[in-house]
């Protein structure tokens, strides 16, 4: 008798509870992938030691930025930034314009690299969408079809 009861609690948790994993999914974030080349005069040591300080300054300054690296790409730099939502991003992008907390390192960013083309995945809103135009990059917005995200 306690294995049949013991195996009916058991079978109701297991059923019943959702997983921590599945309870820390993030449906809303939205990743940037950011096609760069290094601008003339940056060797490489410079853009690597370039890369750390601005990833550091990101991690310390947003804590909805979910993940950020630079990585090397032959002739490209690829800048990859994760964002708990799309309102993660805009304020990242209201820290980095003039006035914002970040607005030196931006300037520095921008003497380091030459933008080409911002990929978007996820599902950006109409408002993320509208935002992003006056800084007059090639954006490209893919939104997704399923997907997870784990915090």
């Amino acid at each position: 008798m306690k294995k049949i009861l013991f195996t009916i609690v058991l079978a109701g948790l297991l059923f019943n509870c959702e997983t921590p994993e599945k309870s820390q999914y993030n449906k809303n974030e939205i990743i940037f992938i950011v096609d760069m080349n290094s601008n003339e005069g940056k060797s490489e040591d410079d853009i690597a030691e370039f890369s750390k300080y601005y990833t550091n300054a990101i991690d310390m300054n947003e804590p909805n930025s979910l993940g950020w690296g630079f990585y090397n790409s032959g002739d490209k730099v690829i800048l990859i930034e994760r964002y708990l939502d799309g309102g993660a991003m805009m304020q990242h992008s209201k820290n980095i314009s003039e006035g914002g907390p970040l607005e030196t390192h931006f300037a520095k960013f921008m003497e380091h690299f030459t933008i080409n083309k911002i990929d978007v995945y996820g599902t950006a809103s109409d408002e993320l969408k509208e935002f992003v135009k006056p800084f007059g990059l090639p954006f490209y917005f893919h939104p997704d079809f399923t997907k997870f995200s784990r915090n």
